[in-house]
C-alpha cells in the first residue's frame, strides 16, 4: 500500500527493480522473505554496532533539522536493526570533526549553501575531491574518496570548451550518484517576504527576492510614501569595507561595486561593467569591453586599468582573502581605457563563471592605493566609500547597517534608497517587517511566513520556490557501516521523503528520488535523469526493498532483529585513522594510495 501523508511508512516496490541492477532485481523478484545470505546464526558475520547521526545545532532551522535526523535514526534502528542515536553538534564542531576524519558520527543532514558561487560546478563539487579527504583540515565533510570522480573534477577544471566541461561534470555527477553519494532527500526551497504596500516588485525571476539577485534590487520601486527598500541581512555579511574578505560578497557586489559580469535573475551571466566579453584559446584568453563613460561615485572615469588593478589586487592577496580561489594567471593587461585582456597559463573555464560574477566588482585604483590597500589589504580605511555600482554609500557601520542611495550617473537607473540592516535573529527581523521598519525579509522560514501572513494579511507577499541545491543525507566514507554502498542505499529506501520535505519546507518543496549534488534547478545538472541513479522508488519508505538490498549483498539479521555484516566482509576502514594527503601537492593523496 502507499500513502502520500507525511506520517505514512507505506511500501511501493513497483519501480525499484531498476535501481538494483540485473542481479539485484532478480533477487528482489524472487524474494519471499529471509534468505539472501545471513538469515540464520550460522550465516551471520560481525554485528553492526550502534551508530550516531549528527544534527546541526545553533543554526537557522535547527529544530526541523533535529526532527529530520531523528526520523533517520529511527528508521535505521527500526527498519534495519542498527541502533542509532542523534547527537547535537555545533556547526564548527561538526566541520572540525569531519575535516579531521574523527569518525565520531556516520551520517548528518546538510545542504550546499545557496551561494551564487555554487552555480559553478567547481565550487559546488571540488570540496569532495579525494585530495581533501582524510585528517587534513580540508573541507571534504564526508571524506568521500573516489578516483574516477576526482579525475573528472580535475579534467573539468581545464576543459577547453563548455561542451567538454559539461561532459566531465556530468560524468562526475554520475559517478557520485552511482555511489549513492549523496542521499538526496528533497529540494531546498528559498522563501522571502516583501511588503507590497511599500514596494512594487517586478519580475523576480528564478533567483527570487533575495540580496543575491541584483536585478530584483534594481527593479523594485518604493511606493505609497516609502522612500527605500529596507532589508534584513546577516550581520556577518557587512563586516568590513574590505568586502572580499567575506563569503558571499553580497550585499556589496551589484550594489556598491559593479562586477565585470553578474548573475541575472535567472542565474545567467549578464553584462555588467563590461558591456561585452569574448572567450578564446580554449578558455585561456578572456577579453572584456569596458563601458565607455562609466564613472565611479566621485565622478572619476572607470577604465580598464581600474579593472586590471582590481584583479591583480585580489590575486595577489588570495591567501589573505581565504574565500577567493587562486587561478593560473599569465597576465592581466589594460590594452586601452576600455579593453581588458586576461591570459591564463592553462584553460580555466571556471574563472569566468565562479570568480568574475562574485568578486570582480571594479575598485577605484587610486582610492584604494591611497588608503594603503597594497600594504595592508585587511585594514583599509576611507574618508568616503567610493564604488562603481548603481548605489553609493551614505551610511555604513560594521555588522549593523549598509545604507545606500542611487548614484545618478550610473547606466542602471534605480529608484529609491537601499538599506541593509544586520539582524542576528529572525524573530527581531520579523517584528521589524510587521512594524514597517523593514519591508523585505530575506530567508524566512515556513513558521515565520505564517506568522507574518496572520499579522499583515494581504499586505505581505511571500515568494517561495525551489532553489538549485537540495537537502542531503551525507554519509562518512572512511569507516563502516556508512562506507558501504549497499548500506547507504538501504538507508535511502527507509526514509519518508514526504515527511522530511514537510520538516524542511513545510511541504512546499519536491521530494527527490535520484542522487545528485546538483539540485533540480542547477544549471549543471545532467540534462537527462538517466545519468543519475535512482535511490528510492517513491517518496514513501520501502522497507522491504531496503532489507532486500542488504540481503542481496549477504547481510542478515539475528533472532533479536540486529543487523550483521556478511561473514566475509572486510570491515577495515578505507584508510588508517589520521591519514593525510601525499606530500606532492599535484598528485592524488595517499589516503593511503587509494588511486594506486
Amino acid at each position: 500500500m502507499t500513502d502520500d501523508s507525511p506520517d505514512s511508512d507505506g511500501i511501493d516496490r513497483r519501480t525499484y527493480l531498476g535501481a538494483l541492477g540485473a542481479a539485484g532485481a532478480a533477487g528482489l523478484a524472487g524474494c519471499s522473505g529471509g534468505g539472501g545470505g545471513g538469515s540464520s546464526g550460522e550465516d551471520l558475520g560481525e554485528r553492526v554496532p550502534a551508530l550516531t547521526v549528527a544534527s546541526l545545532g545553533g543554526v537557522a532551522g535547527a529544530s526541523a533539522i533535529e526532527q529530520a535526523n531523528q526520523h533517520v535514526a529511527t528508521q535505521i534502528s527500526e527498519v534495519l536493526g542498527v541502533p542509532a542515536e542523534v547527537t547535537i553538534k555545533e556547526l564548527t564542531t561538526l566541520w572540525n570533526e569531519a575535516y579531521s576524519d574523527s569518525r565520531t558520527f556516520s551520517f548528518h543532514l546538510d545542504l550546499s549553501p545557496q551561494f551564487p558561487s555554487n552555480l559553478d560546478p567547481d565550487n559546488l563539487l571540488y570540496s569532495y575531491h579525494i585530495k581533501n579527504a582524510g585528517a587534513n583540515g580540508n573541507p571534504n565533510v564526508i571524506n568521500y574518496a573516489d578516483c574516477d570522480f576526482s579525475q573528472k573534477l580535475d579534467e573539468q577544471r581545464t576543459a577547453s570548451s563548455t561542451e567538454k566541461r559539461r561532459e566531465y561534470v556530468t560524468d562526475a555527477l554520475s559517478t557520485a550518484s552511482e555511489d549513492v553519494m549523496p542521499t538526496t532527500l528533497c529540494t531546498n526551497t528559498g522563501s522571502s517576504i516583501y511588503r507590497n504596500d511599500q514596494l512594487n516588485a517586478q519580475d523576480v525571476g528564478q533567483a527570487g527576492p533575495v540580496d543575491r539577485n541584483p536585478e530584483f534590487l534594481w527593479n523594485t520601486e518604493p511606493i505609497n510614501g516609502a522612500n527605500a527598500m529596507k532589508s534584513n541581512v546577516t550581520p556577518g555579511n557587512i563586516p568590513s569595507v574590505v568586502y572580499m574578505n567575506n563569503r558571499p560578497s553580497t550585499p556589496w557586489v551589484g550594489t556598491v561595486y559593479m562586477p565585470l559580469l553578474y548573475r541575472d535573475r535567472n542565474y545567467e551571466l549578464a553584462a555588467g561593467a563590461a558591456k561585452d566579453w569574448t572567450v578564446e584559446n580554449s578558455y585561456q584568453t578572456f577579453t572584456f569591453d569596458i563601458r565607455e563613460g562609466m564613472t565611479f561615485h566621485d565622478g572619476s572615469l572607470l577604465t580598464a586599468e581600474d579593472a586590471k588593478w582590481t584583479l591583480d589586487f585580489l590575486n595577489d592577496n588570495a591567501d589573505t582573502f581565504a574565500v577567493i580561489s587562486e587561478y593560473p594567471y599569465e597576465s592581466v593587461t589594460a590594452v586601452d581605457d576600455t579593453t581588458l585582456t586576461v591570459e591564463m597559463s592553462r584553460p580555466a573555464p571556471s574563472w569566468l563563471t565562479a570568480f568574475v560574477p562574485i568578486w570582480s566588482g571594479v575598485l577605484p585604483k587610486d582610492v584604494w592605493r591611497a588608503a594603503g590597500a597594497e600594504e595592508d589589504p585587511m585594514n583599509v580605511e576611507f574618508d568616503r566609500i567610493i564604488g562603481s555600482g548603481p548605489y553609493q554609500v551614505r551610511d555604513f557601520q560594521t555588522r549593523q547597517i549598509l545604507a545606500m542611495e542611487p548614484y545618478e550617473d550610473h547606466y542602471i537607473d534605480v529608484t529609491g534608497d537601499l538599506i541593509f540592516r544586520g539582524y542576528s535573529d529572525r524573530q527581531s527581523a520579523r517584528r521589524a517587517l510587521e512594524s514597517g521598519s523593514l519591508n523585505i525579509l530575506l530567508n524566512s522560514t515556513n513558521d515565520t511566513n505564517e506568522q507574518i501572513k496572520n499579522a499583515l494579511g494581504d499586505k505581505a507577499t511571500v515568494v517561495t520556490s525551489d532553489t538549485f541545491v537540495s537537502y542531503e543525507l551525507r554519509a562518512q566514507h572512511s569507516f563502516a557501516p556508512s562506507m558501504f554502498r549497499e548500506f547507504r542505499l538501504a538507508v535511502s529506501q527507509t526514509l519518508n521523503r514526504t515527511r522530511l520535505n514537510a520538516y524542511f519546507n513545510g511541504g512546499t518543496g519536491t521530494p527527490e528520488l535520484r542522487s545528485s549534488f546538483a539540485g533540480k534547478n542547477h544549471p549543471w545538472r545532467p540534462e537527462s535523469d538517466d545519468a543519475l541513479t535512482k535511490i528510492a522508488d517513491s517518496p514513501q519508505p520501502n522497507t522491504e526493498a531496503a532489507k532486500q538490498v542488504l540481503r542481496d549483498a549477504g547481510w542478515g539479521w539475528d533472532g533479536d532483529g540486529r543487523l550483521h555484516y556478511p561473514p566475509e566482509k572486510d570491515l577495515t576502514p578505507r584508510w588508517p585513522e589520521g591519514s593525510t594527503p601525499c606530500e606532492e601537492p599535484d598528485s592524488f593523496p595517499c589516503v593511503p594510495d587509494i588511486c594506486g
